[in-house]
């Protein structure tokens, strides 16, 4: 059998969620690499049109940290929406942060066994021996409810490498599982943030979880990545012409695969290895 998948291979959360929610476009898109074929029809550009803007508000985010004026590039914007959430995420008061250490789009790399995982944080604060709070920025047009976001493979992943992290974020003391936390801040729901709380027992869960299924992906040969049996994931995702499949009606509260899609393309070489 031929092996897709080295040892050292580089998982992340978006690999991950992929992998559980359609295998095939796992193998499609990480292992492949297959091009996107071009969207299809007005809804699909739509959706393109979403991806942009959130890239942008993120950029936005991330440069006003930087110490940029970004008053002149908002003044200068022509997005209406792009605007709305600039002034929605005016009023997150990041002062009731920790302080000790405050980073943008910091991206980091732990092992997990055999293999890597890579997590990129929209914002982190930490105290040195005190809390870790990582803050993540979603455009989503519907607020998931709060068992799907403790249970989403992102707050899996940020948690547990953030801990697992810790001594070297914090350059000797490490981050205790309990005084770690995740926080949701939406876009369209300014006011309703969700923060999920971390523990020891869930680090471990977690540990032992994530280490399972990259085990489980890693053994399995090209014919075991089979297509997703939920059709409504199809909806927003661009290789469903090379599934040749219909796409299904997405839910009310289904976000696709927008959170995959909306990130940054990942450039390996810049992201530093931490050594344990």
């Amino acid at each position: 059998m031929t092996q897709l998948i080295e040892v050292g291979h580089l998982f992340s959360q978006h690999s991950l969620n992929t992998y559980v929610r359609c295998p095939r476009r796992f193998l499609l898109k990480y292992i492949d690499r297959q091009p996107w074929p071009m969207p299809e029809g007005e809804e699909p550009l739509s959706y393109q049109e979403h991806l942009r803007r959130g890239r942008v508000f993120h950029q936005w985010l991330a440069r006003e940290h930087f110490g940029l004026d970004m008053a002149p590039t908002v003044a200068a914007c022509d997005d209406p929406q792009l605007k709305t959430w600039w002034e929605a995420a005016r009023g997150f008061d990041r002062d009731a942060l920790p302080a000790d250490l405050r980073e943008a789009e910091l991206p980091i790399i732990v092992p997990i066994g055999d293999y890597r995982l890579y997590a990129r944080y929209d914002y982190l604060a930490l105290d040195i021996g005190g809390d870790a709070v990582i803050v993540d920025w979603k455009t989503l047009e519907v607020r998931p409810f709060m068992r799907t976001l403790q249970s989403r493979m992102q707050t899996r992943v940020y948690l547990y490498t953030l801990v697992a992290a810790g001594q070297v974020l914090t350059q000797g003391r490490p981050i205790s599982p309990d005084r770690a936390q995740m926080l949701y801040w939406f876009s369209n729901y300014p006011d309703e943030s969700a923060v999920i709380p971390y523990s020891r027992v869930a680090f471990e869960r977690d540990r032992q979880y994530l280490s399972d299924l990259v085990r489980e992906i890693a053994s399995q040969p090209r014919e075991a990545f089979g297509c997703t049996e939920n059709m409504r994931l199809c909806a927003h995702c661009n290789y469903r012409s090379l599934c040749r499949r219909e796409a299904g009606e997405p839910s009310g509260g289904e976000d696709g695969w927008l959170d995959e899609d909306i990130d940054f393309e990942l450039d390996v070489k810049e992201v530093p290895e931490l050594e344990y």
